[in-house]
């Protein structure tokens, strides 16, 4: 039986979504949204690479089209984002998700379109033989709090972040593109982050605090001791971003008294650890090596600046933005 590697057709777009859901047992209307032109406008056919047998699907990997923007000069790449790389069980060790991989690279390197590529897995050895490098991100930064404050935070506006995706979405993304970290992923339009970002942040039961149009901080898993986070945050400047680390923090410890430790996802927008160390408390730095990166056009010049960016954790892949 001789397999067939090709993208995958509009009409077959179901058999993607079947093997997906098959291989990764996700909710309903997860996967929808590659296609979907609302969710996903950057989508094009073709994006979905299949391995077919007899027929039928067995492997697939889709490409997502993201923007990385630089803050220093305001110049976009675009990132060809590896995900739902999938093999039906039964079809596994054949080779097929890594041919599919290398012809994922034709594609992004003859589109003439494609600057960088990257990934999230666990199984690094997979990619890195196709030229995807592991890059180990400071996340997450864990900080021994020295000093919360009382009940005088108590008047301080915490909102469910469905309140917010359904009134005041636009706020947040423009925050987020106006008070922007380096290199991060363009989250516009609208449309995209209330179904991706907004998404992963109800899926976590998200509490949003907004200064203004100058910041806003998010703490995912508020209810659960084990889990509360502060996952993200933009700030205007590094008054407004301690103060809102502040306010994440005396909330965090007014829902659970007994944590002395707060987590964040990464260092933060504008001190250095040293800063942060001073400020708030002894931090303690974890590494996460899931994410790789390959380059498909860029000089060596701003891959080096980007490696360097995701390494100092100055730029960061942020939970909301999965792909």
């Amino acid at each position: 039986m001789s397999v067939i590697y090709r993208p995958v057709e509009e009409h077959e777009q179901q058999q993607a979504l079947d093997l997906w859901y098959a291989v990764f047992k996700t909710q309903p209307e997860y996967f929808e949204r590659y296609f979907s032109e609302k969710e996903s406008p950057r989508y094009q056919l073709g994006d979905t690479l299949g391995a077919w047998l007899d027929d039928k699907l067995v492997s697939a990997v889709h490409i997502r089209r993201l923007y990385i923007r630089s803050r220093d000069d305001n110049v976009e790449y675009l990132c060809g984002a590896i995900s739902n790389v999938a093999t039906l069980e039964e079809h596994r060790k054949h080779g097929y998700s890594r041919e599919l991989l290398r012809m994922a690279i034709t594609k992004m390197k003859q589109s003439g379109e494609f600057d960088i590529s990257v990934l999230g897995t666990g199984r690094p050895n997979h990619y890195s033989v196709l030229g995807w490098e592991q890059i180990a991100l400071p996340s997450p930064i864990s900080v021994q709090w020295n000093h919360f404050s009382s009940s005088g935070d108590n008047h301080h506006q915490w909102y469910p972040i469905n309140d917010l995706l359904s009134s005041n979405c636009q706020l947040l993304l423009d925050i987020h593109s106006n008070k922007p970290r380096t290199y991060q992923f363009s989250r516009s339009p609208v449309s995209m982050f209330q179904h991706w970002i907004g998404w992963n942040w109800r899926k976590e039961n998200a509490i949003v605090y907004v200064i203004s149009d100058q910041g806003y901080i998010v703490i995912t898993h508020p209810d659960s001791a084990e889990n509360t986070y502060v996952s993200e945050w933009r700030a205007a400047n590094v008054e407004t971003e301690k103060k809102l680390l502040k306010l994440a923090a005396n909330e965090i410890h007014r829902r659970h008294p007994q944590l002395k430790t707060i987590r964040l996802h990464t260092v933060p927008q504008y001190m250095g650890l040293n800063e942060l160390d001073q400020w708030a408390g002894v931090v303690t730095v974890s590494k996460n090596d899931h994410t790789m990166i390959r380059n498909i056009r860029l000089s060596r010049d701003v891959l080096e600046k980007i490696k360097a960016a995701y390494l100092g954790g100055h730029a960061t892949f942020w939970q909301g933005d999965y792909f």
